[in-house]
């Protein structure tokens, strides 16, 4: 039966003292990575607000409606719509967000000209190892003489853009390096929905998170209001065709009444109650669609998101996490490292040594 080897701590300490001089240097090294690593990345600010969505109802839209005469149907009777406030941290991670808050306008803590959240993450600090990663993949690119293709989404005829999104690879880059810096989240018990960004400048990141909050409103207007805004659009083109069309009926009224003025018999009395009647079923017409136009127009009212500004975002006074704690760590890890090369790394390194060697010898 195969004994179990018992876990020896006194003897574990010993050994540990009795190499000590190495520990130290394990230690010492760890610490000095540590300074140079807490030295030279930048210090950051992040700033959290909350706000509570309040829901809205479809009454007074019906209500409008019942009194133009217009019934909506089973309006009230509980059609969800397809996007809600609930789905912000979705909507904060998509690409369209994202280009809008770089679109936003900011102004740094010692400096009060405002400029685009773009323009000024271009004079952000960049970290040595995010400088060596890109540096990694540009000597990678050159290597295998990749080509990035760079897109253009503008439209060189007039024509709107298209509806798909071609991203170069290094806005991509900074899209995604800005996703990593605003984080949104909701508690599904009570609604709540936090917002949190990370700046270098804490005046950035205050501001950042006051854009992100219109943004997001604004994004999910959008998403909801899509269908609305283009039946609006058929609506008003309608409109203006039936305004034409009972302006053109009434001239017509008008100039035929104009030209008999003192005639009086049964052929001209018909002709001019046809007229009449045009003129009446065009205004009907004219009337209806202006109705619809006016719902429409509610419609898109009531599909705003509104919210409550449950706490606002607050200029932060200190920057995250501390410096020493990052020296601590590193000592730490490099106590761990070098315990565990003098209690296993050396024991390891001298036993292959050794298995070499005895290889080398049976060989000759």
């Amino acid at each position: 039966m195969a004994t179990k080897r018992k876990f020896n701590l006194k003897a574990i300490v010993k050994q540990l003292w009795q190499n000590r001089k190495t520990l130290y240097w394990w230690c010492g090294i760890a610490i000095v990575l540590g300074v140079i690593f807490a030295l030279t990345n930048p210090k950051e600010y992040t700033v959290t607000t909350a706000i509570v969505p309040e829901q809205s109802s479809s009454t007074g839209l019906a209500s409008i409606a019942s009194m133009m005469g217009v019934s909506l149907g089973n309006v009230e009777g509980g059609n969800v719509d397809a996007m809600d406030p609930s789905m912000f941290p979705d909507i904060a991670e998509s690409i369209p967000f994202l280009q809008a808050m770089m679109a936003t306008k900011v102004h740094t803590l010692e400096d009060t000209t405002t400029v685009t959240l773009h323009d000024y993450l271009k004079t952000e600090y960049v970290p040595w190892t995010v400088k060596t990663v890109e540096a990694l993949h540009k000597f990678k690119d050159f290597i295998t003489r990749r080509k990035k293709p760079s897109f253009d989404n503008q439209s060189d005829d007039g024509k709107e853009p298209p509806r798909y999104i071609l991203l170069g690879e290094k806005e991509f880059g900074r899209l995604k390096g800005l996703a990593r810096n605003i984080k949104c989240g909701q508690n599904m018990k009570t609604g709540i929905i936090t917002i949190s960004t990370t700046c270098q400048d804490p005046m950035v990141a205050t501001m950042m998170a006051d854009n992100a909050i219109d943004c997001l409103q604004a994004s999910l207007y959008d998403y909801k209001s899509a269908k609305a805004k283009a039946e609006l659009a058929d609506l008003n083109a309608l409109e203006a065709e039936r305004r034409q069309e009972y302006e053109k009926r009434q001239k017509n009224y008008a100039e035929f009444l104009n030209q008999n003025r003192s005639a009086n018999n049964y052929a001209i009395t018909a002709e001019k109650d046809r007229l009449d009647a045009e003129m009446t079923l065009a205004y009907q017409a004219l009337q209806q669609v202006t109705q619809q136009r006016y719902l429409a127009e509610q419609s898109l009212i009531e599909k705003k998101p509104s919210y409550a500004l449950l706490m606002p975002p607050t200029f932060p006074l200190t920057a995250n996490g501390s410096r020493k704690m990052v020296v601590i760590i590193w000592l730490f890890l490099g106590f761990v490292f070098g315990s565990l090369w003098i209690l296993y790394g050396r024991k390891y390194l001298r036993w292959t040594k050794d298995f070499a060697h005895e290889l080398r010898r049976k060989e000759s």
